[in-house]
């Protein structure tokens, strides 16, 4: 066992969900160690989110037969993911969640159904620590996949090969195995494998049920023939395979699990380099773990956020904060209240806004690819969009705590880490958003909360509401304006 202290726990729970404020970290910190820390964050089904439950009910129609337009629209899709991530008490549920939303990218913008995209959901969100092949399995089978990817018009004599093609370059190969590089399909197996995914369908539900699409397979349409697949190489198979045999098969192509090492390395550690021996190491030795766990995505996380590489110094701050993460970080680390509005009026709009406006507009990425991360995400424009969205947490102030909706900050929320002094105000701010500057910077808000209006020295009072009203809150917005700010 390794211990865990302040800072280790602020980069634990940045990275397995989105942050916390001080007592949460203290909580963790009081655990002991990092081993400890990582397990209570993993076994999420043992933590109480019953309060949330209980707030989409309350919030959302989810459950009125029946779900029109105006009850559930993508406006309510992204309401109901934002209000998510921001009060549940499961932050690795929530964040794992978002992983698997961009790996199996699929977009309302061709689906068209919102109900699909949000049973696509549901199933990424309950099977988020699953064996990787059930998961694959479930992901293959949503409605929202079989339309997004065309699986819908892949039929016997008539085939169509997008799904079978994505299935190995980007949900689990890849092209090239990422550690020895070696080619890991070709064109005649992509065609093959179409074969194997011919007559897949669905069964809507009933009205009472709108989620619970059922998988059907149309006999008539699927292919029943002899398919021959990886021909030449270890991993070779001919026989009348299905979809369900294809999948159990590349899932257990040790390609796989190297595959899925980079693409969880640059969500939730950073970026390997496959050049280095060191990295390509890496990748071999969790991809392991994977193999001998049959395939254990739960398992296979727990070795990663206890790896030596995740608390190493190239991971601290290691990654580009996505736009939920610059959204919302800051509401949970500073104790923001968050109103969802509804069920039919004063709906928040706000937070999934903010999002699409940095680049992520959820349920609807550019293609199957999902988005780019970490440098895609700063640029000069979306610095300014950031810098406007930090603004818009920092000055939103309500009138009424209790029915405003959306995020904002009040003068208590603010004055509970305001100190006597400059000097221990701008400490206490900083290190509740988790940044690490230099001296200039911090010296910089010091003179910033010790200069009036007209530029005139002006002593810091943080006992009156007004000072506490502009001058804190212009310190929130300065510092998620902060280059450090954007770094997780």
């Amino acid at each position: 066992m390794i211990s865990i202290d302040y800072a280790g726990a602020s980069h634990l729970i940045r990275r397995m969900g989105f942050g916390a404020p001080p007592e949460d970290i203290d909580a963790l910190v009081a655990l002991g160690s990092r081993e400890a820390a990582v397990d209570y964050l993993l076994n999420y089904d043992k933590i109480d989110d019953k309060a949330l439950d209980d707030l989409i009910t309350a919030n959302f129609q989810l459950d009125e037969v029946p779900l029109d337009n105006t009850k559930f629209n993508p406006q309510e899709l992204r309401r109901l993911w934002f209000t998510r991530m921001i009060l549940t008490k499961r932050q690795f549920q929530e964040k794992l969640t978002l992983f698997w939303h961009n790996h199996f990218a699929t977009a309302i913008s061709k689906v068209n159904q919102e109900v699909l995209m949000q049973a696509q959901n549901n199933t990424l969100r309950a099977n988020a620590l699953a064996r990787f092949d059930d998961l694959l399995l479930k992901v293959a089978e949503e409605p929202a996949m079989l339309v997004y990817l065309d699986t819908l018009q892949n039929v016997r004599g008539n085939t169509n090969e997008n799904f079978a093609r994505e299935l190995q370059e980007l949900f689990t190969m890849g092209i090239y195995d990422v550690v020895t590089g070696e080619t890991n399909y070709t064109q005649t197996d992509i065609t093959e494998i179409a074969r194997t995914f011919t007559g897949w369908n669905f069964t809507r539900p009933p009205a009472n049920t709108p989620f619970n699409y059922t998988f059907r397979l149309v006999a008539a349409s699927h292919d029943n023939s002899s398919k021959t697949i990886y021909q030449g190489t270890p991993f070779a198979r001919t026989a009348n395979l299905d979809g369900a045999d294809v999948i159990s098969i590349i899932s257990s192509r040790p390609s796989t699990p190297r595959f899925l090492v980079k693409k969880f390395f640059e969500f939730f550690v950073y970026p390997l380099d496959f050049s280095k021996k060191a990295d390509r190491d890496t990748a071999d030795r969790l991809a392991t773990v994977y193999l001998n766990n049959d395939h254990s995505i739960k398992e296979f996380v727990r070795a990663i956020f206890t790896s030596d590489e995740f608390w190493s110094d190239r991971a601290m701050y290691g990654l580009i904060k996505t736009p939920p993460e610059f959204i919302v970080g800051p509401i949970r680390m500073l104790g923001a209240t968050y109103n969802a509005g509804g069920p039919v009026a004063q709906r928040d709009n706000s937070i999934y806004q903010r999002s699409a406006l940095l680049g992520m507009d959820l349920f609807n990425p550019l293609d199957v690819s999902g988005w780019d991360l970490n440098s895609a995400w700063i640029n000069t424009a979306s610095m300014l969009d950031r810098y406007n969205v930090a603004n818009a947490l920092a000055i939103t102030r309500a009138a009424n705590p209790t029915t405003q909706q959306g995020a904002f900050l009040t003068t208590d929320q603010l004055r509970k880490y305001t100190k006597a002094t400059t000097k221990k105000t701008v400490k206490g701010f900083l290190s509740v958003l988790n940044v690490s500057t230099d001296k200039p910077t911090i010296n910089s808000f010091r003179n910033y909360l010790d200069t009036g209006d007209d530029g005139v020295s002006q002593p810091f009072d943080p006992s009156t509401d007004a000072v506490i009203d502009k001058k804190i809150r212009g310190l929130v917005h300065l510092i998620m304006c902060l280059p450090e700010f954007q770094l997780n």
